[in-house]
């Protein structure tokens, strides 16, 4: 057997062990979210009384390492999400939530 041959047979064992599970192939990498935020600059941000947040001044966030661009008069309601993250629940983590 060569080398190419064994890459391939070695291929088809890993998908075949993968479907057999019954586990969904992207299910694996949605499992580990274990990146931090990364830095905020909570002096770029301000608070409101009934739990909003609102952009200061242009700022990027980084949840889970990918970087989210905000702009200045941006706000963020409790549960409101935006490019698919929760940027409140990052402030309140982060910058407090009182």
């Amino acid at each position: 057997m060569t080398f190419r041959d064994t890459r391939a047979r070695n291929s088809i064992i890993v998908a075949a062990l993968l479907v057999g599970s019954g586990v969904p192939p992207g299910a694996m990498a949605q499992t580990v979210n274990s990146l931090p935020d990364g830095p905020v600059a909570c002096d770029t941000f301000r608070r409101s009384g009934n739990g909003t947040w609102s952009v200061l001044r242009a700022a990027t966030l980084y949840p889970n390492g990918l970087p989210l661009s905000l702009a200045a008069g941006q706000t963020f309601a409790p549960n409101q999400m935006f490019e698919g993250f929760d940027v409140k629940a990052i402030l309140d983590r982060n910058c407090g939530n009182s």
